[in-house]
């Protein structure tokens, strides 16, 4: 990939990245092209963000600004900044007492070259469950150990934004009927992105995610999208190279201890 073919993928990266989380925010906010906060006032750190990209000379004053935002709604919250510009702003996010945290992989697909790969499965049935979240819930709750009162947050959240008509669907497979895996897909201009992507714990390492990854890649495939992106934990990322997956670039976590 040139470097400016890869500069036009990662622009679309940020842009699928921000039509996703603005979709499932309660409370957005653009503080500049350094700063952006998104706050679905889920309990769970990882979805409460702030957003720092090209960081510059406003930097200091921009993540305060986007610090006051997002504590006064009192959530758990996390700032994500590229990897490349940590060193840039680390002093900024140590005087705000932010410690460094996981490191996540930024990655891409190219559909007009991806071949659609069949997964042998006995008893499998892959839907689109936007009508039934609970059944979508399920997988996703389980692999994030996110029971309870979050998940029925988040769950609240991806109802509200399909009420809104926001280009989400939501994708559940089934063995015998009982939802083991699932994933959101988020939609704008050209681009695709993968969300949420999790399986039953019980039923993790069996191909069950991958198998739902492939179906979901063919339609978005074959309704015109030409590139996907998401965003792996390093967990995640063995799954991801073989489907096909490139690295981008690598975020940072920052939270308060």
């Amino acid at each position: 990939m040139t470097g400016s073919a890869r500069a036009s993928v990662i622009d679309l990266y940020h842009q699928a990245e921000e039509d996703f989380f603005v979709s499932i925010s309660q409370f957005y906010r653009c503080f500049g092209p350094e700063l952006s906060a998104y706050c679905t006032g889920v309990e769970a750190s990882s979805l409460n963000l702030l957003m720092m990209n090209n960081c510059g000379v406003d930097s200091a004053e921009r993540l305060a600004e986007g610090l006051a935002f997002i504590r006064r709604h009192g959530v758990p919250f996390c700032v994500v900044v590229p990897d490349a510009q940590v060193s840039q702003v680390s002093e900024l996010l140590q005087q705000q007492h932010l410690l460094p945290s996981d490191k996540t992989t930024c990655m891409q697909l190219d559909l007009a070259t991806y071949v659609p790969r069949q997964t042998p499965l006995a008893r499998v049935d892959i839907r689109c469950t936007d009508h039934c979240l609970e059944d979508w819930a399920q997988p996703v709750g389980s692999a994030f150990a996110s029971q309870g009162s979050r998940i029925a947050q988040y769950l609240g959240r991806h109802r509200a934004a399909l009420q809104a008509g926001r280009a989400l669907r939501h994708f559940t497979l089934y063995v015998d009927q009982q939802p083991v895996s699932a994933l959101t897909l988020s939609r704008g201009p050209g681009v695709v992105r993968l969300d949420d992507i999790g399986t039953v714990q019980a039923w993790q390492g069996r191909g069950y995610a991958t198998a739902l990854i492939h179906s979901v890649l063919s339609i978005a495939q074959a309704q015109g999208a030409q590139t996907c992106v998401l965003e792996a934990s390093f967990d995640g990322l063995s799954i991801y190279h073989k489907a096909g997956f490139q690295r981008l670039f690598d975020y940072r976590t920052f939270c308060q201890p």
